[in-house]
């Protein structure tokens, strides 16, 4: 009798590997996501790409909020009034496209930003 471990099945091995999946996006939250990687939400050079340091509190206080949680904001700095105006609109411009999109769907569609 051997102390082997059996070998990962070819399922278990494809859970490991990355890849790429096709998600159909409205073309105002594609926009909305673009525009957000411009302005520097995500960094770094291809292969090491990550999170933006300053955004970490943020998304961890958003985990927090959607895992039941209770967190409080606060702008200690303002930004560029017209940028944030933009990101506003381009909010609010995909979460209207994506409820056109969901009405005339015959499935469910994926959620907006």
């Amino acid at each position: 009798m051997s102390g082997s471990v059996n070998a990962p099945t070819d399922t278990e091995q494809d859970l490991r590997v990355p890849h790429l999946v096709d998600v159909p996006l409205a073309r105002a939250v594609e926009g909305y996501l673009r525009r957000l990687q411009e302005l520097g939400a995500v960094e770094g050079p291809g292969g090491a790409v990550g999170l933006n340091p300053a955004l970490a509190p943020v998304l961890e206080a958003l985990h927090h909020l959607l895992a039941g949680g209770e967190v409080e904001v606060r702008v200690t700095r303002r930004g560029l009034p017209a940028v944030v105006q933009e990101l506003g609109a381009r909010v609010e411009e995909a979460t209207r496209e994506v409820n056109q999109l969901q009405a005339l769907a015959t499935f469910t569609l994926t959620t907006t930003v």
